[in-house]
């Protein structure tokens, strides 16, 4: 009898889910932890489907990404053949949009919502290349708490733009951050989640991003996936107008919407 009980009791610890015991639990250590796992990818690219549920626009796409910290992006929106039907350029500052199916050509700063064109969050280009490169956006701002939460360690920062909390697994993985933004912004708030992590190359990258704003949510599934290419110098970073294309140059005002071709809008479609 007491061996049964014993068997039954070593079962049942053996179900406890537990942060990883290599993390630390104090805020400062930790927060370093998830600076130094972050900063192992520094740029990705690859295919991927992506759906977006917003007011405006729903449904999903096939897009070719790259992202290299702090802040350069490449996304190209596939059409049904595989040719590029809109193509976003930002680095440096600046942004480029390129319009395939009405043949125009778009310059101008990279601000969040000239960057919104493609992907409908408007995000500054530093925390958009940092997502896609499967790394959470950290708040600027002091770690003031650490709690255990099921599998992961819950870390919570405080800074003068509001506040964040992520989640983290093992090996110091961002698994979710959610951003509460200073009250009167509460529009800028927003959810990322990180999932189905794999290892490439030694590291520990997710191969799906789910990101939710006030009203519209974005998310994508790596069909391939690359980390850290071998450097291209700023090849896939740079765009020019195509001959025919014509050019508008935007002096603070924002482009108009950019018809993409869409498949369906179901949640399926990421394969959940």
């Amino acid at each position: 009898m007491r061996r049964a009980v014993g068997l039954a009791a070593v079962l049942v610890a053996g179900c406890v889910r537990a942060p990883p015991a290599d993390l630390s639990r104090e805020p400062g250590v930790l927060l370093e932890e998830v600076r130094a796992a972050q900063a192992r990818v520094g740029s990705v690219q690859g295919t991927a489907r992506v759906a977006v549920e917003s007011p405006g626009r729903s449904g999903s796409f096939e897009a070719w990404l790259a992202a290299e910290k702090p802040g350069r992006i490449r996304i190209e929106v596939l059409d049904f053949f595989g040719n590029p039907a809109a193509v976003l350029v930002a680095r440096d500052g600046r942004f480029s949009l390129y319009d395939a199916r009405n043949a125009v050509f778009y310059r101008g700063e990279a601000t969040p919502e000239n960057l919104a064109r493609l992907l409908p969050l408007p995000l500054p280009a530093p925390d958009l290349a940092t997502l896609l490169c499967g790394s959470a956006p950290i708040l600027e701002g002091r770690p003031a708490a650490v709690e255990p939460d099921g599998e992961t360690l819950r870390l919570e920062l405080e800074g003068p733009k509001g506040r964040e909390v992520l989640s983290i697994g093992p090996s110091a993985t961002v698994r979710s951050a959610i951003y509460y933004p200073r009250a009167g912004e509460e529009k800028l708030a927003r959810r990322v989640t990180f999932s189905s992590f794999r290892r490439r190359d030694g590291l520990l990258v997710p191969e799906s991003a789910d990101l939710r704003g006030a009203t519209t949510r974005v998310s994508l599934r790596w069909k391939e996936q690359e980390v850290n290419p071998p450097p291209a110098g700023g090849a896939p970073y740079s765009l020019e107008p195509p001959k025919g294309a014509r050019v508008v140059d935007l002096a603070g005002a924002e482009p108009p919407p950019v018809e993409i071709p869409m498949g369906p809008a179901e949640s399926d479609a990421l394969g959940r």
